[in-house]
């Protein structure tokens, strides 16, 4: 116990109010106030993603952002899950990307089943994308169920920025995050909320997904510089691949899920079946005595399973997508060789 409350107050060092520490979205009275029904309904259109015609690598309208302390020691490295002595706790988290070239989607069926079933979840929020999508990211940010975390920029590649990309693709996505908590405090004190449920909204988002679950040792360095955990993942749904249904989803994660798992899927438009499949893995997880919570909860709950690389199921798999995405932040225009189709990754530590 005194571990996990020692993890709790490390991931929100500096982000306390007077509401407590934060380890999701605002308050139910500010979320309600915030956004009616018909707000948080989503269009099916909202979920297709395009191409632009030229990359679009500009700044955001501030590059200002909170400075947060250095990541403690013991939470240094690539987070894959957490052991929780066999408490049955697992984290859904939904990557919201959005490289230099693309204006992604919003796939609303993700947040409305989640929402439906009352069940916590991570969204890892490309800086980009939040600009594109600034009411969707307002609304998620404010959701008490939910906890932002930083997906970069424009999902660069952290197997090859140099140092000063890296630092940008950083700064830069949480600038992005303050501007718009500026912009949801706004309205809250227009709509007359307390200051106690205006501090509920964190300041800051505290964790990190590396963009293809890419890094190397100087990636890692300058994120922990940088005051954010690296969260990878040890479980996933498949969803990027066209192939992908919902059954197909619910019988891998179901196959393969244990206590104190990290789960990806994609919340972006480019999941196939991801939304579909949520109503009825939710009803099994819980079935099966499961409960969803955000990742700093899991964290908090237990024993952080930590590598020294980033990986997908073993040691330097990732790697391949340097050859691949370059520095990631476009669409490759020549491959320089077959893509490899997203596998269902087994349980792994």
């Amino acid at each position: 116990m005194k571990h996990a409350l020692a993890v709790a107050a490390l991931l929100c060092a500096g982000l306390t109010g007077p509401a407590g520490p934060a380890l999701a979205g605002g308050s139910p009275a500010l979320f309600g106030a915030l956004w009616s029904r018909d707000d948080l309904r989503a269009a099916a259109a909202e979920k297709k993603s395009g191409r632009l015609g030229e990359p679009d690598r500009s700044p955001p309208a501030t590059t200002t952002a909170p400075v947060l302390p250095p990541l403690p020691d013991a939470l240094a490295g690539s987070i894959r899950r957490v052991d929780t002595h066999g408490e049955k706790l697992v984290a859904l988290t939904f990557d919201l990307c959005e490289l230099a070239d693309q204006v992604s989607g919003y796939d609303g069926a993700v947040v409305a089943a989640l929402r439906a079933a009352g069940a916590r979840a991570t969204f890892f929020a490309g800086g980009k994308w939040m600009r594109s999508h600034p009411k969707r990211a307002m609304e998620l940010l404010t959701d008490p169920l939910f906890e932002i975390g930083s997906h970069a920029w424009t999902h660069g590649n952290f197997g090859r920025l140099d140092p000063a990309a890296m630092r940008r693709e950083i700064e830069w996505t949480q600038a992005e995050y303050a501007a718009l908590r500026a912009e949801a405090v706004r309205l809250a004190r227009e709509r007359g909320l307390s200051e106690a449920d205006i501090a509920s909204i964190p300041q800051a988002p505290t964790l990190f997904r590396f963009p293809y679950g890419r890094c190397r040792p100087e990636a890692l360095a300058e994120l922990a510089a940088s005051g954010l955990a690296a969260i990878q993942w040890s479980l996933t749904t498949g969803d990027p691949d066209p192939a992908s249904t919902p059954e197909r989803i619910v019988q891998t994660v179901l196959d393969r899920v244990r206590p104190g798992d990290i789960l990806i899927g994609h919340a972006n438009g480019n999941g196939h079946g991801t939304g579909e499949a949520l109503p009825a893995l939710l009803a099994e997880l819980t079935k099966r005595g499961y409960r969803c919570v955000t990742v700093s909860e899991l964290v908090a709950a237990g024993r952080p399973v930590i590598a020294s690389d980033c990986y997908d199921i073993h040691p330097g798999d990732t790697a391949q997508y340097d050859r691949i995405f370059g520095d990631g932040t476009t669409h490759p225009r020549k491959k320089s060789g077959p893509r490899p189709a997203p596998q269902p990754a087994p349980s792994s530590p």
